[in-house]
């Protein structure tokens, strides 16, 4: 229980699925909830105008103390604190209490919600608060993890088509846990995420590099083909290891070889690169890697 996070639970695009759906879910729920409740969701309505007014003032406010708090979670997360399963556990209920608490605050003090204990009311909004927000996020993580195995076995596929005879790559470390370094700059080895050497290739036969999650897929040229070669690790880890080569960062999920670039071309959604070997994809280049994509290419 103290292992690390898995990544999928802290992806900025699945935070804004997770919370999207559950703030949906959680409207949904309370709206057909209403008739059957007397006590905590006695004021909530969706019809009668002033409760309309408090209902969605809760709901807004509910919201974004819900996107603060994943904010909050996901910059924590990459910067501050190591997330494990109890730390998530504990800032998921965190939220769920939280909100169950504003939900009562507003049926004693501002609604003055009578004839029921007080306990009463807090252990029923703090219960109902657990429903309507608990269920979509155990539903959406339990998602988020089948989705991640199905990326992962793809991927593993790939890895034993690009290596079908069974023969294993590179894999020589020294003392230091680093790959060993050729000082001929046409030939680029490739480490794991543990630093080990898993994939050495000359350099003018790279295209470019596509990240999908904790692995990078390689792509380029073998005897007039195109293959790829599969390894774990981060992007981020390639572009820093060849800073100042002709393999360079152009996307968020994308490193290119500057040298075989055919051109750039300005469609109506964006920037793109082609290379000059056919069937390969088009490359995007965001908005970051622009200036910089072009002034090489420029420069070639």
């Amino acid at each position: 229980m103290s292992k690390k996070l898995p990544h999928y639970l802290i992806e900025k695009n699945n935070l804004i699925v997770q919370v999207t759906i559950s703030v949906l879910f959680a409207i949904a729920f309370l709206a057909i909830y209403i008739p059957l409740s007397d006590t905590t969701t006695a004021w909530f309505s969706l019809e009668e105008k002033d409760k309309f007014i408090y209902t969605a003032f809760f709901i807004i406010i509910s919201t974004i103390f819900l996107i603060f708090s994943r904010i909050m979670m996901y910059y924590m997360s990459k910067r501050l604190i190591r997330f494990t399963f109890p730390k998530f556990i504990f800032w998921t209920l965190g939220e769920i209490i939280v909100i169950g608490l504003f939900h009562a605050y507003i049926s004693l003090r501002i609604m003055h919600i009578t004839g029921h204990p007080t306990e009463l009311i807090l252990g029923k909004s703090v219960l109902i608060t657990f429903i309507a927000l608990g269920f979509p996020f155990i539903v959406t993580d339990l998602s988020f993890a089948l989705l991640d195995a199905q990326r992962v076995l793809k991927i593993a596929r790939r890895v034993i088509q690009s290596n079908p005879n069974g023969n294993k790559p590179n894999t020589t470390k020294n003392t230091n846990n680093e790959a060993l370094v050729t000082d001929n700059p046409d030939i680029i080895n490739f480490n794991d995420y543990t630093g080990a050497l898993k994939f050495t290739v000359k350099l003018e036969n790279i295209y470019y590099i596509k990240a999908e999650g904790n692995y990078v897929n390689v792509y380029y040229n073998n005897k007039g083909g195109i293959s790829s070669f599969v390894l774990r690790n981060k992007i981020q880890a390639i572009e820093d290891a060849f800073v100042g080569t002709p393999l360079m960062r152009c996307h968020r999920t994308y490193i290119v070889n500057s040298n075989n670039i055919k051109l750039i071309r300005n469609d109506s959604d964006g920037y793109y690169i082609d290379f000059n070997q056919a069937g390969l994809e088009s490359v995007p280049v965001s908005n970051t890697y622009r200036e910089k994509i072009v002034k090489r290419f420029t420069e070639i």
